[in-house]
């Protein structure tokens, strides 16, 4: 009688009250652990949450500079409002409130929380205070580990706090390394691609949960055997006893013919062939274009299912002026330093340098670093853009080969070493040393402060789904945030300049406070003049309720309240029709707090649309849209052999996080059952590839198209090539099913001129010329007939935008409404 509903229990009586009522299966898992202890049914594992105490308290604080004091495992060792005893404490305008007294440690569906009860809520009286510590598990040691976030209403607040004690113990530990030697010169590190479940549909109703060299994280509705890298989570099993399998155990990567790929043996028989036991392997591609890390289902093949993985992490070389640090997977990117020349010096001797880019003044082209005397300088180094990382993890430039030093007949080099900016150090560049012909500098900056690059990803609030917001940030210039109509009035002179989870765009003649994500500006005669910040990029991208918030805080001083500091947030939501969209200023709250908002397809879930087998196209109904692969399939020689237009079965999913359209079939071929995948990316430059792998039983067909582009909601690359946006002559192509009729050989040419007319085109190409004859006399007005000349020719300028990586899996039909319902 008690197995329709949740079963709730003390966790030491755990399994044996399933074995007593008999049940064939869990539906639904809630126990309630004893003191910071808890047995989970599934596996008999046991989780010891004892080490969470601490003997001071664990101190989050708010953007209003309220805080909140908790213990776990026991109560705080300080009082509360006079009061002993108490589990959680939070400070509001220099008042104490208990959060609550005691607190239980709960398991649900394989989330830890510890839930806090206090008194009652001053702004509203029917409700108490309350506080959720939500546990989720990370492998990895995080320097701050705890985040909080409010509910509207100010009276329930939920902490979450990344610790290895929530993860499944597991004879399988996380590997010691996660490296594979890609050459004798580079080792590749995939230590960075573990950081969080990636999930993958099995276009079947299913999801795989994948981790590298840790095994998959312990979470809601992730509660996979321990020790599993590749984990099946079969959503239509109500039983969770048979929900997660093992597809995998977790391994090191390893090399062959230079991919890197990690192969996974399963403790589960292969249900095609009893002698087999599943296995799973990812293969690595170096995509150099993948701003997020997407794994991609390829099919199940011989008892072994194939995933790929495109990914920067495994491409022997990253953009100039970039690297990893191996330790921890930290992207160092200095590329904001470039483009600029830094004066430094040093008793009488000055010094110019570049980082990862020549100075721009004073050197010889060639320098990345000199020193300027009274009738000459002396090169210090060939300049390069090879960012390089020493083994304790300090990024460092090093330009090698300058001048002859006159002490030891050899080359001068520099070494520029970048340091993070700790609070109260001066940011900037300092010579440390300039003998032995070797100038050495240290570069003071927090772009390689790894602990103050905030989070541009979380998890909905169901914790099943990553959603990412990387795609969104700028490298090169900055969102101009629109303004609402309803207080466009008061604002008509304002722009307000945005950056998504980083610091603005330095801008020339924008003086915004440095590290600002947000900067209001009064545009005075076209200039922005009385810049202010509207807060700093330090707390990471969390979920309210269905929609995603950044907060930027400790924004310039607000001029209503001189004991409050401008801060903003962003509210983004999904819009497949809107592209990348743009943000809209909203609300403005006592002249304080600037709230916007930003509908982007980047967060929206992959969508299925519809194939029409009779026409051989693709129908997206969300953003009514339609896509013929007719020619297409007769112009790849692959596809046309296969004849892909009449396979039996088709899937398309529209990525619009991707910016891709994905078409899934297979066929018999002699390796089995091929798989099938036409990859439509939506780019400016038509152009198309395939690739076969008969060892994987698999077929890629690429292709490069801006006709897709409206099926994702999005406009066509600006810098799309010529044959986009210039119209073709009759031998450069032609519409093939409106221009049939013009390539009969019997027609007359299009645009036929009678004699007159050829007469009168002449007369007037005569008369233009002469007319230009005369303008170019003078010089200054040749110099702009050529500039305009020069601006118009573009017909020979091609030039391949790569579509920006992006991942998302989020359904908001598995988002709440209300942080009442988190813990649901």
């Amino acid at each position: 009688m008690f197995c329709n509903f949740s079963v709730k229990f003390l966790c030491i009586f755990s399994v044996f009250l399933l074995a007593l009522c008999g049940c064939d299966g869990l539906e639904n898992l809630e126990i309630t652990g004893s003191g910071c202890n808890l047995t989970e049914p599934i596996y008999n594992t046991t989780f010891d949450l004892s080490d969470l105490h601490s003997e001071l308290s664990h101190v989050v604080t708010l953007e209003n500079k309220d805080s909140i004091d908790f213990n776990l495992c026991g109560s705080l060792s300080k009082t509360c409002n006079g009061s002993t005893g108490i589990g959680a404490c939070l400070t509001t305008k220099g008042k104490e409130m208990a959060l609550g007294q005691e607190h239980t440690l709960k398991l649900t569906n394989g989330r830890f929380h510890f839930d806090f009860s206090g008194t009652k809520c001053p702004s509203s009286s029917d409700k108490n205070l309350t506080l959720t510590v939500i546990l989720q598990c990370d492998y990895s040691p995080i320097k701050d580990p705890i985040r909080v976030q409010k509910s509207s209403n100010s009276c329930s607040y939920i902490v979450i706090y990344r610790t290895k004690l929530a993860c499944i113990p597991s004879s399988s530990k996380p590997l010691d390394s996660c490296s594979a030697p890609l050459s004798s010169f580079t080792t590749i590190n995939l230590y960075p691609l573990a950081n969080v479940n990636h999930v993958v549909d099995d276009r079947n109703r299913g999801t795989f949960l994948i981790n590298i060299c840790r095994p998959v994280l312990w979470d809601f509705d992730a509660m996979c055997p321990p020790g599993t890298g590749v984990c099946f989570v079969n959503r239509s099993e109500t039983d969770l006893m048979k929900r997660f399998k093992n597809m995998g155990s977790i391994e090191k990567p390893t090399v062959e013919n230079g991919v890197i790929s990690v192969k996974m043996n399963s403790p589960e028989i292969c249900p095609s062939d009893s002698s087999k036991k599943i296995s799973s392997i990812i293969s690595f591609q170096c995509d150099k274009t993948a701003r997020i890390e997407k794994v991609e289902f390829i099919g199940f093949h011989d008892c072994q299912y194939d995933f790929v993985w495109p990914t920067s992490t495994v491409c022997e070389t990253l953009e100039p002026c970039t690297a990893v640090d191996p330790k921890t997977g930290f992207k160092y990117d200095l590329r904001q330093l470039s483009k600029k020349s830094y004066n430094v010096t040093q008793g009488n001797n000055s010094y110019t340098f570049g980082v990862c880019s020549a100075p721009l003044a004073s050197c010889l082209e060639s320098s990345g670093a000199c020193e300027v005397l009274p009738t000459e300088t002396v090169g210090l180094g060939i300049v390069n853009d090879k960012l390089l990382v020493n083994q304790t993890g300090v990024p460092y430039l090093k330009y090698p080969g300058g001048g002859l030093c006159q002490k030891t007949k050899e080359p001068w080099h520099t070494i520029i070493e970048f340091v993070c900016a700790e609070q109260g150090m001066e940011a900037g560049p300092k010579i440390i040393e300039n003998t032995d012909c070797r100038l050495i500098i240290h570069f003071v900056t927090d772009l390689i402060c790894q602990e103050k690059q905030i989070s541009c990803q979380t998890t909905n609030s169901s914790f099943d789904s990553v959603i990412d917001l990387t795609p969104l940030i700028k490298y090169t210039d900055n969102y101009v945030a629109n303004i609402s109509s309803e207080i466009k009035g008061e604002n008509a002179k304002s722009k307000y300049f945005i950056n998504v989870c980083r610091p603005l765009v330095p801008q020339y003649g924008l003086s915004c406070p440095g590290g600002s994500a947000i900067c209001q500006a009064t545009i005075e005669n076209g200039k922005p003049e009385s810049e202010k910040s509207l807060g700093y990029p330090d707390v990471s991208l969390t979920m309210v309720n269905t929609r995603a918030q950044l907060k930027y805080l400790r924004g310039s001083e607000c001029p209503a309240d001189k004991d409050t500091q401008l801060s903003s947030l962003i509210d983004f939501y999904c819009d497949p029709k809107i592209g990348r969209g743009n943000p809209i200023l909203k609300t403005i709250t006592h002249d304080c707090l600037y709230e916007f908002e930003w509908a982007t397809n980047v967060i929206c879930p992959s969508f299925k649309c519809e194939f029409s087998k009779k026409h051989c196209s693709i129908h997206n109904e969300q953003t009514d849209s339609d896509f013929d692969l007719s020619d297409l399939v007769k112009s790849n020689s692959k596809l046309n052999e296969l004849k892909f237009c009449q396979l039996d079965k088709y899937q398309v999913m529209a990525d619009y996080a991707q910016g891709s359209v994905k078409v899934f079939s297979s066929a018999k071929e002699k390796c089995g059952d091929m798989n099938i995948e036409l990859r439509l990316n939506c780019n400016g430059d038509e152009r198309n590839s395939s690739a076969r792998d008969d060892t994987l039983c698999r077929l890629l067909v690429t292709y490069e198209t801006p006709s897709i582009c409206s099926m994702l909601g999005l406009n066509p690359p600006a810098e799309a090539s010529p044959s986009v946006t210039t119209p073709k002559s009759p031998e450069d192509g032609k519409d093939s099913k409106t221009d049939d009729k013009a390539d009969d050989g019997d027609k007359k040419p299009r645009g036929g001129m009678s004699p007159v007319g050829t007469v009168f085109t002449v007369l007037a190409v005569f008369g233009v010329v002469g007319g230009i004859g005369f303008a170019l006399k003078d010089p200054e007005r040749r110099a702009k007939v050529l500039s305009l000349i020069r601006r118009k020719d573009t017909n020979v300028t091609y030039s391949r935008v790569s579509n920006e990586e992006a991942s998302l899996l989020m359904n908001p039909a598995t988002l709440t409404e209300s942080d009442d319902e988190l813990l649901i």
